[in-house]
């Protein structure tokens, strides 16, 4: 082989094994991963296949989109971290408690999470506008919204004088939901019982320990002990003829009377937003983390009627969906 010739082959084997031709199986895998099991998460799955799809990210064209679910299992959830590292994503988008074990588990991965807590006092980022590690998405909780829901309640039922709040003390930012809480309440002169729980067990002492009480309403904070069970506590309430109220629109379908805080269907959908910017070279340390760009209030009247709670037209205008 002449010299010329020979340099030549040798530039073609550099370029071949430099710029591989890609198929499938090197598209970039995106991974979903949720505590949650299938169908009690279907609704948020589908807004960030939407939500992916609109920006050219598809399963099998674009990317390699996988999804896992823990089925509420712990041991299952433990099971599937070290698989999904394993695997080594371009990015994975978090669903609820899976979120602190994968945090714990890399600090190299792309996280984007949909945090239902406070992502600073979580420590899951050194702040929302600098996040500073491999973690971003939304935060859901937004301590002012805690007023609005008390301001509501109150105007639905001028007369109520108490209520009982149920929530994780150990969810990120609690502390200060509750301060929130305590402080507004005090301003429209509404007594708090506050009723901290942890696991299922504590929630049916609670709940048996309210069908004696005097309290006039229940307020759950929106997090992962309280979602769960949701429709065990609507279910209770109305039994008991007891408004309850939360932030996240499953609440409402579930039963509560109302709710009012982030749509986390459009908060879903935005989390595609931030696996775009990885793909396309950005970190998630210098990705911004936000707080939901949609509220609403959804009303469900099913619930006002069987209580026989008239809700006043003026708040039944206002509301984004109305259950009937």
């Amino acid at each position: 082989m002449r010299r010329r010739d020979f340099f030549r082959f040798l530039g073609a084997i550099t370029l071949s094994t430099t710029f591989p031709v890609v198929g499938k199986a090197e598209l970039p895998l995106v991974v979903w991963f949720s505590f949650s099991d299938e169908a009690t998460a279907k609704q948020y799955f589908k807004a960030v296949e939407d939500g992916l799809r609109k920006l050219g990210l598809i399963d099998g064209k674009t990317i390699r989109f996988r999804s896992y679910f823990a089925g509420f299992s712990k041991q299952r959830m433990n099971e599937l971290v070290p698989q999904i590292i394993e695997q080594n994503p371009a990015a994975c988008i978090l669903h609820g408690a899976v979120i602190k074990p994968m945090a714990a588990a890399t600090k190299t991965i792309p996280l984007v999470t949909g945090s239902s807590g406070d992502m600073v006092a979580g420590r899951l980022v050194a702040s929302l506008s600098h996040p500073g590690g491999n973690i971003t998405g939304i935060q859901f909780m937004a301590i002012d919204l805690v007023a609005k829901r008390l301001e509501l309640l109150k105007e639905i039922y001028p007369s109520i004088k108490r209520v009982a709040v149920i929530a994780d003390p150990g969810h990120a930012g609690e502390l200060n939901e509750r301060e929130k809480t305590l402080s507004v309440a005090a301003t429209l002169g509404i007594q708090v019982d506050y009723k901290p729980v942890t696991n299922p067990q504590e929630l049916q002492s609670v709940l048996d320990a309210l069908s004696d009480s005097d309290v006039e309403a229940i307020v759950a904070f929106p997090d992962a002990i309280t979602f769960g069970p949701r429709k065990k506590i609507a279910d209770f309430a109305l039994k008991q003829k007891l408004p309850a109220v939360s932030g996240w629109d499953a609440y409402a379908d579930s039963g509560f009377l109302f709710v009012y805080g982030p749509s986390l269907t459009a908060a879903w959908d935005r989390m595609a937003y931030f696996v775009d910017r990885i793909l396309k070279g950005a970190r998630p340390e210098d990705l911004p983390a936000e707080l939901p760009s949609v509220i609403e209030l959804i009303i469900n009247l099913k619930t006002a009627k069987a209580l026989g709670i008239e809700v006043p037209q003026n708040i039944v205008f206002r509301a984004n969906r109305v259950i009937e």
